[in-house]
């Protein structure tokens, strides 16, 4: 049974190149893919910011891409610095989490095969990734009635 409150999150899928991003709905049901923007380090994390407040995000969860054995890849200490960054420009006491990512961006590559995409929908790849990424963590959120400020998060 779901015994903690249901917050409005964005999902981040953080990459050199582009940010997938995925909004659920304030009682944490459906994760749906956003947007996807170019990397554009600060000039990206002020217009994160910005959409954060303009769709009463409460908390952020932020993609970490690890190894399949666990370990952290050599990209994640680019997603953790990315992710510092966001905290500062977010109203004091936003949560901003970390979630393993393995293997979103391939599962979103299969879900859009399955659908016939062509080229051009590919383009919605990383944020159908950030909410894949953002099901997950919601789902484990409710299996295990885990509250926002738990270090399980």
């Amino acid at each position: 049974m779901w015994h903690s409150s249901p917050v409005r999150w964005m999902a981040i899928d953080h990459g050199t190149k582009r940010i997938g991003i995925a909004l659920c709905d304030p009682e944490e049901k459906l994760a749906t893919p956003r947007t996807v923007w170019p990397n554009e380090k600060e000039r990206t994390v002020r217009r994160l910011a910005e959409l954060a407040r303009e769709e009463s995000v409460e908390a952020i969860v932020v993609g970490l891409p690890k190894h399949k054995d666990g370990r952290e890849s050599a990209t994640a200490p680019s997603a953790r610095r990315f992710a510092a960054a966001l905290r500062e420009l977010l109203p004091a006491g936003t949560p901003v989490h970390f979630w393993g990512e393995e293997l979103t961006s391939v599962e979103a590559g299969r879900i859009l095969a399955e659908r016939g995409a062509r080229a051009a929908p590919r383009r919605h790849l990383d944020a159908i990734a950030a909410a894949l990424l953002l099901e997950d963590l919601l789902s484990h959120r409710r299996l295990k009635n885990i509250p926002l400020d738990s270090p399980e998060i």
